[in-house]
């Protein structure tokens, strides 16, 4: 019989937090790839993770050809409230605290003005801003919650969006981690 190992005592219990695993972009497509919602396709591109929405996408974006906070990869929110990055994460203990830290930034593509990403996990809810110049760059956040459940759904909307050339823009989240606290 083996050992089970413990997500919420080694590392990580969200699955892709690094968006690592995802559609093929090739090299020569700048503009990255669009996601479509759960609507149009039950099985998510994205493993791990559903879009939430009724017609809107998100970017699925490449180190390539964006800045991308952490790896080769990363989501760029581009519909603003019309649309969510959802994960529901098995294994959380009600009544335990957990933190859920990641990443927001711009894609260096011209995105210039106030980013902001609202975060939901548990009954938590914080809203992050970034002040992008459309340059690339990032930031670190965080957010504490206690468990009410024996799975607890974190999401990710953009708060607000932008365009470029009349392109849809928004926030860039990358390198999503969620581990329980002692």
């Amino acid at each position: 019989m083996s050992a089970r190992i413990n997500p919420t005592l080694t590392g990580n219990m969200v699955k892709n937090g690094d968006f690592e695993q995802g559609p093929y972009i090739f090299s020569n497509t700048p503009w990255g790839a669009l996601l479509p919602p759960i609507l149009e396709d039950v099985h998510s591109p994205l493993p791990g993770w559903m879009i939430m929405s009724g017609t809107k996408v998100v970017k699925y974006i490449d180190a390539q050809h964006h800045a991308v906070p952490k790896g080769a990869r990363a989501v760029e929110l581009v519909a603003g409230v019309e649309v969510a990055l959802v994960q529901e994460v098995p294994g959380t203990v009600p009544g335990r605290s957990y933190r859920l830290s990641f990443s927001i930034g711009d894609a260096r593509n011209g995105c210039v003005g106030s980013l902001g990403v609202d975060v939901y996990a548990a009954r938590e809810r914080r809203r992050v801003s970034y002040e992008s110049r459309g340059t690339g760059g990032h930031k670190c956040a965080k957010l504490e919650f206690t468990a009410i459940a024996n799975k607890t759904r974190v999401v990710f909307q953009s708060s607000n969006h932008h365009t470029v050339n009349a392109t849809l823009c928004g926030p860039v989240v990358d390198d999503v981690w969620l581990v329980r606290l002692k």
